[in-house]
C-alpha cells in the first residue's frame, strides 16, 4: 500500500512502513550523535482543555496521532504534519470518574489495517466508584471507524475497573487489552475480525495458562513484537518481589516465558518500547536514581544497558525516524516531571526536557511520528510553562507539546525506491535523496 503522504519520506521510516503493518519497529543503521538537543517547537491546544488523559499512539501510515482524552470523553486526533486537531466519538466514553481506576478512555491504538481506533474505556458505578460500590457498566473497548469518527462496536470485557492499555497482533488479528486493577487482573484477547472475545488470562496467581503468575502491583504497557511474533507485557511486581516481562504466544494464548527484572536495575517496570534488534526498553517507576531505566534482550530478558537518573517513566516510545527512545517521566526522582530522551544506537541519554512539579494529574504519555520526527507530549493544565510560552497557549488549559530534535535531518527516500544493500542487522537500505 502506498502512503497518501509527502513523497519524501525518511528512509528508516520507509523500512518501518514497508516491512511492518502494525506500527512496531525495525531500525536502520544510521548513527545519530549522542548529544542531540531536543526542544519544544510548538504546542497544540486541545478543544475543551486537557486535565486528564492517558495513552497516546502514532500511526505513521495514516500520519495521525491519537490521545485518550478523559477530560472531553473523546479520542483526540492530530494530523502529524500540520498539528491540526479534531475529536473522535466525543461523549462516548465515561470520562473522569470518581474512585480508583474507573476513568476512560485509557489505552488507544489503531487496528484492522489502520481503519479503526480501538480505545479501552472505564466503568460507571451506581455511586462513587469505591471498593464496594458495584459497577452499573463494566469495562469495555470502543471501536471507532476512522472514516466516520463514530463508534461501531462496543465490546464489554467484564471488568469491575477500567480496561487499560492494549496492543495488536496484526498477523493473528488479535487485540490484547489489560485490566490492571487488583479487582480484575486479567488480559483479554479480542478478534479484530469478529469483534468477539476469544480468550482471557488471569494474573491473580490462579491461572495455569499464566504459569500461576500473580501481579501484585498492576499490569502495564504491552507491545506486539514483529521480530518474534509474540506479545510482551511489563508487570511492575510479581508476587511482591520484583518486576518482570511476560511473553505470550498468540497461537495458544498462554504465557510461555517470564523475564525477571532485577529490582536493583529497574524497580517496577511500566513502559515498554520495541527498539532496534534485539532491544526492548523498559521505563521503570523507581523511587531513586538507581532504580531507573533498562534495555533488555527480547529473546532472554538479559539486561543490555542500565540508565541511572532516568526513573519514573510510565509510557515510553521508540522512534525509528531518529533512533531515539522517549520516556514520559511523570514521577521522576528529584520531584520534577521530565521527558527523558535516549539514543538507541549509542545507548546514551540526551538532555531531558523539564516539565514541572511531580504530581497528579501528570505528564505520563508520549508518542512520536517517524516521518515528521515530531514527538507528541501531552501536558495537563496548570502543570507546565511549556503550554503557555507561545501565542495562544495556556498553562491553565494544558496542551500537547510538540518536541523536535536539532539533527532530525533531511535524508529521504522516494516512495518505491529500490533496495541498494543490506544494512545493520540485515535491515535493508534504500537510495537516499535530499528532502525538498
Amino acid at each position: 500500500m502506498k502512503l497518501a503522504r509527502n513523497v519524501c519520506i525518511k528512509y528508516s521510516v520507509f523500512i518501518l512502513l514497508a516491512l511492518l503493518t502494525s506500527g512496531a519497529t525495525i531500525v536502520h543503521g544510521t548513527a545519530f550523535a549522542a548529544d542531540e538537543t531536543f526542544t519544544k517547537t510548538s504546542i497544540i491546544t486541545v478543544p475543551g482543555g486537557l486535565n486528564s488523559f492517558d495513552i497516546g499512539f502514532v500511526d505513521p501510515q495514516l500520519g495521525l496521532y491519537f490521545l485518550a482524552d478523559r477530560t472531553n470523553k473523546t479520542v483526540d486526533q492530530v494530523v502529524t504534519s500540520t498539528n491540526a486537531i479534531s475529536q473522535l466519538a466525543k461523549g462516548s466514553f465515561v470520562g473522569v470518574q470518581p474512585g480508583t481506576n474507573t476513568s476512560g478512555p485509557n489505552g488507544v491504538i489503531t487496528a484492522n489495517d489502520h481503519s479503526e481506533v480501538w480505545a479501552a474505556d472505564g466503568v460507571l458505578c451506581s455511586g462513587p466508584c469505591g471498593t464496594t460500590t458495584p459497577a452499573t457498566q463494566t469495562s469495555r473497548i470502543q471501536v471507532i471507524d476512522l472514516k466516520t469518527g463514530k463508534v461501531t462496536h462496543t465490546i464489554d470485557n467484564g471488568g469491575q475497573r477500567r480496561a487499560d492499555e492494549l496492543c495488536e497482533d496484526p498477523q493473528h488479528h488479535l487485540v490484547l487489552v489489560a485490566n490492571d486493577d487488583e479487582l480484575d487482573l486479567f488480559l483479554t484477547f479480542i478478534s479484530t475480525e469478529s469483534y468477539k472475545i476469544v480468550g482471557k488470562i488471569h494474573l491473580d496467581g490462579s491461572d495455569r495458562n499464566a504459569q500461576n503468575i500473580k501481579a501484585t502491583n498492576g499490569i502495564e504497557q504491552c507491545q506486539w513484537n514483529p521480530r518474534t511474533g509474540k506479545f510482551y507485557i511489563a508487570i511492575p511486581e510479581i508476587d511482591h518481589v520484583q518486576g518482570g516481562v511476560v511473553v505470550i504466544n498468540p497461537h495458544n494464548l498462554k504465557i510461555e516465558k517470564t523475564f525477571s527484572i532485577p529490582v536493583t536495575d529497574c524497580k517496577n517496570p511500566q513502559g515498554m518500547a520495541i527498539g532496534p534488534k534485539p532491544q526492548i526498553l523498559l521505563g521503570c517507576n523507581g523511587d531513586t536514581s538507581q532504580h531507573s531505566t533498562v534495555v533488555i534482550n527480547e529473546l532472554n530478558g538479559q539486561i543490555i544497558q542500565t540508565f541511572a537518573n532516568e526513573s519514573g517513566a510510565d509510557m515510553v516510545w521508540f522512534n525509528p525516524g531518529n533512533n531515539h527512545y522517549f520516556l514520559a517521566r511523570s514521577s521522576a526522582f528529584g520531584g520534577t516531571q521530565k521527558l527523558g530522551i535516549i539514543d538507541a544506537v549509542s545507548l546514551s541519554p540526551d538532555a531531558d526536557i523539564s516539565v514541572g512539579p511531580t504530581g497528579a494529574p501528570n505528564a505520563h504519555s508520549v508518542a512520536a511520528d517517524p516521518v515528521t520526527n515530531r514527538t507528541f507530549f501531552p501536558i495537563p493544565g496548570g502543570k507546565s510553562m511549556l503550554c503557555g510560552s507561545v501565542p495562544g497557549g495556556s498553562n491553565a488549559l494544558g496542551c500537547i507539546a510538540v518536541i523536535t530534535g536539532t539533527q532530525d535531518g533531511d535524508d529521504c527516500v522516494a516512495e518505491g525506491a529500490p533496495v541498494i544493500s543490506a544494512g545493520r542487522e540485515d535491515d535493508p537500505l534504500f537510495h537516499k535523496v535530499k528532502c525538498q
